[in-house]
Parts: C-alpha cells; sequence; structure tokens
C-alpha cells in the first residue's frame, strides 16, 4: 500500500535589512548605480528617501545579480530589471508545476 506523506511548513521572511549607504559601501556599488536601481524597479523601496531606505535579504540578492548582469555582462539596467522579472517568474512557475506535478 502507498503512504501519502504530506509535509506542512511556514515559510519565514527573513527580517533583518541594511541601509542604502551600508550596501554601497558592502558591495562597492556607486550611489548613482543604486539609485539607477531603485528608478527602475529592480527593487522594492518603500520610502522617497534614499537615506530611510532599508534593504531586506532579497533585495540584497536582487542587488548582487542585478550588479553583476550590468557590471560583468554589460547589461543595460532596463534590461536588468527584465531579466530578473523572467528569471522571478520563471521560479514561481517552476515551484507551481513542482506543486502540481506531487498531486498527479
Amino acid at each position: 500500500m502507498k503512504q501519502n506523506n504530506t509535509i506542512i511548513g511556514v515559510l519565514v521572511e527573513e527580517t533583518a535589512t541594511i541601509s542604502f549607504n551600508e550596501v554601497c559601501q558592502k558591495y562597492q556599488i556607486p550611489r548613482e548605480l543604486l539609485l539607477e536601481m531603485v528608478e527602475y524597479g529592480i527593487f522594492s523601496s518603500k520610502t522617497s528617501k534614499t537615506e530611510q531606505l532599508k534593504l531586506n535579504q532579497k533585495d540584497l540578492r536582487k542587488i548582487e545579480s542585478a550588479f553583476r548582469l550590468h557590471h560583468d555582462l554589460g547589461v543595460n539596467l532596463p534590461g536588468v530589471a527584465l531579466v530578473l522579472e523572467l528569471l522571478e517568474k520563471i521560479d514561481q512557475l517552476t515551484d507551481e508545476l513542482s506543486v502540481l506535478r506531487k498531486h498527479i
């Protein structure tokens, strides 16, 4: 007899944040470039004042990817925003497909 195991979990969002200036220093990203990333929506900004901007771990991962795409591969910022959006969509669809396959 086949046993059906169901695992239930809770996703906990990481709540540690880092300031705009700390990101510039830690990743050695020019302030102007980070401001442009905000303008293109590469990561979410809940405030219009950069001095008060706090970034979480998800934002930091996006910034790292965005910087590599822009700096290492020469992708312009609108292209970076599109690439990151498409990668997020692929991850979402992959997760949905995985769930659907488990129910077949």
